[in-house]
């Protein structure tokens, strides 16, 4: 087994000495401000950097806006073909599978709760998360100055004010879990994006071949060494990925009496997809369908260890749940034939309405919170 306690224990001690170092350079310029420069400057996911910023944060993206030697460009521009034209199946699996998996560990959880707004307005913070996708995963999004690699970018400086904050905020975490959003943490919060998302679609059969799994992994695996992870760290295919998520839950996923904020944040996910459906639907008890999707999608045993209670007497309702995702699909194979990016461009259209619903079509996503909230906390 390649994902030892031996191999993983050392990533929990590891940061981005690289953006660590931008920071600092920053601090010794403008003090106790340096944080707040940080999220002010990185304002919006995936905007050049501005002419004015910081020398500190130019050298930063001066020093790393280069894609992994050997990158496989075509792979990747297959990968990011899988993603737009299976977009919606993908926002669904995000949002009821990857996302609240994460919960389960409170390594992570404690984290992303450090702010209460996450609880207050999580529309923001999960709506960020699908602009994040979709940047990484957009096309060219990996070509010079591409979506994916300026978000890689901003991302990395944005964490090591998390880490910052976390360590301020919460002395005795790093004790206990190492260093915030360390490599462990950051490559398994990845593998939610790309592995889980495709072991969602292949629950819901979605009828993807093997290639076009490993191509969607593929992009990821660059996007994990964009963000700071070495290549060693980073597992080399979907099978791997499994292997690593595994060890993962097996070191820390908890159950919920051990869990709270996992759980709190469990609940905070539900009741934002609650508020897509329609008020009318509710009342006709359509309002349970976010907590049967996590059913359907999460292992019994993590919807449990984030208080995901089972759904009784809607069996019928269960037994579409599959087939909506294919529904959506199947108008657009014909036209896919034609001209592929139509539906690229539709799916693309529905991440942008949800995310337009809270973010007036500009998305800062920070971990743990909002923008205003994390410049209030620094």
């Amino acid at each position: 087994m390649r994902w030892t306690d031996e191999v993983l224990d050392p990533m929990r001690s590891e940061g981005d000495p690289l953006a660590a170092h931008a920071v600092d350079a920053l601090g010794r310029e403008h003090g106790a401000q340096a944080t707040a420069i940080v999220f002010r400057t990185m304002s919006a996911n995936d905007d050049p950097l501005p002419a004015d910023a910081p020398a500190a944060i130019a050298e930063f993206f001066a020093t790393t806006h280069a894609l992994p030697a050997g990158a496989d460009l075509p792979r990747i521009r297959r990968g990011e073909d899988v993603f737009m034209t299976h977009a919606f199946p993908a926002a669904l699996v995000l949002l009821t599978r990857s996302l609240p998996a994460g919960y389960a560990a409170p390594n992570l959880a404690k984290v992303l709760f450090v702010s209460g707004d996450l609880i207050r307005s999580p529309y923001r913070r999960l709506l960020g998360v699908l602009q994040m996708v979709v940047n990484a995963c957009s096309c060219g999004g990996c070509e010079p100055g591409g979506k994916a690699i300026v978000t890689a970018q901003k991302l990395r400086l944005l964490h090591e004010g998390v880490r910052r904050i976390v360590r301020r905020q919460r002395p005795d975490y790093e004790a206990r879990y190492g260093v915030p959003v360390n490599h462990e943490d950051m490559m398994a919060t990845i593998l939610g994006f790309s592995y889980l998302v495709i072991e969602g679609w292949r629950t819901l059969g979605l009828g993807l071949t093997r290639a076009e799994e490993e191509d969607y992994y593929y992009v990821w695996r660059v996007f994990a060494q964009l963000m700071g992870i070495p290549a060693e760290r980073v597992p080399v295919d979907v099978a791997d990925a499994a292997a690593f998520y595994a060890a993962y839950a097996r070191r820390h996923y908890v159950g919920a009496a051990d869990n709270p904020e996992g759980v709190a944040l469990a609940k905070a996910n539900v009741d934002m997809l609650r508020g897509f459906i329609p008020r009318p639907l509710r009342w006709l008890g359509l309002g349970v369908v976010p907590r049967l999707y996590m059913r359907l999608l999460l292992r019994p045993s993590e919807a449990d260890d984030i208080g995901i209670r089972p759904v009784r007497a809607h069996r019928l309702l269960e037994a579409l749940l599959p087939v909506l995702p294919w529904l959506w699909l199947s108008p657009w194979k014909s036209v896919d034939r034609r001209d592929r990016h139509l539906h690229a461009a539709i799916s693309r259209g529905l991440f942008q309405g949800l995310i337009d619903r809270t973010w007036n079509g500009e998305v800062c996503f920070l971990v743990p919170a909002s923008l205003a909230d994390l410049r209030r906390l620094a």
